[in-house]
């Protein structure tokens, strides 16, 4: 075999050497074939799955976020109650001490009403128990505690507790066994009284009549 002049030994082409190299491509461009074909036939099912799962999680994600929000309704519900509680139990405790207070006050209003009213009664120590009535009266004051007002006033059930009747006018208070008294706008103790049971018929009012005007007389002319 003759050889091509122009080229040399080390330019020369081995056969070997290039069927390997088409060999390779064509395992290549199978290999890119086999890819593309696996991709394109798995995609739809792919984006199904990945759809499906997306979906789970904005569910799981749903789900959870309605759970804290359960959570932090139950927290603040929680926080009401346990301050309601404590105020509730501060106003018991509170409303327990001022009954014992007013009771106090009770024993010194029937120990000066009943204290002798002879020269011995300006003695010191009247004058010291009064002294504390006066004291225990103005505690009870700053307190925002109130008698409940009797003088006057018709039968009223939210503040006046009836425990027996009397002769007197239907529901008129006749007499006043033990004094009530208010804490704030509250009820700390109602007024026991005594009620009229409607055998003394209230006054029937007066009439007022109209006195005639009396005008003066023109005087005539002469």
């Amino acid at each position: 075999m003759n050889q091509d002049p122009n080229v040399s030994d080390h330019d020369a082409v081995d056969p070997a050497a290039v069927a390997a190299s088409d060999q390779a491509d064509d395992t290549v461009e199978d290999t890119a074939k086999d890819i593309t074909k696996d991709t394109i036939e798995d995609t739809p099912e792919d984006i199904v799955a990945s759809d499906d799962t997306l979906e789970s999680l904005r569910e799981e994600a749903a789900r959870n976020y309605a759970g804290w929000q359960r959570a932090q309704a139950d927290f603040v519900n929680l926080k009401r109650r346990t301050a309601q509680d404590v105020h509730d139990r501060s106003q018991q405790s509170q409303r327990a001490i001022l009954l014992d207070l007013v009771d106090l006050a009770d024993d010194f209003e029937r120990a000066n009403r009943d204290a002798p009213t002879d020269d011995e009664s300006d003695d010191p120590w009247r004058r010291g128990v009064a002294l504390i009535s006066q004291k225990l009266n103005a505690l009870l004051a700053r307190q925002q505690v109130q008698q409940i007002a009797t003088v006057d006033q018709p039968f009223d059930p939210e503040v006046h507790e009836a425990v027996g009747q009397l002769p007197g006018r239907r529901d008129e208070i006749v007499a006043v066994l033990r004094t009530g008294y208010t804490h704030g706008s509250r009820v700390l103790r109602a007024t026991q009284v005594m009620v009229g049971d409607g055998s003394v018929e209230p006054p029937e009012p007066i009439e007022q009549t109209d006195t005639e005007s009396s005008e003066p007389l023109e005087e005539e002319d002469e």
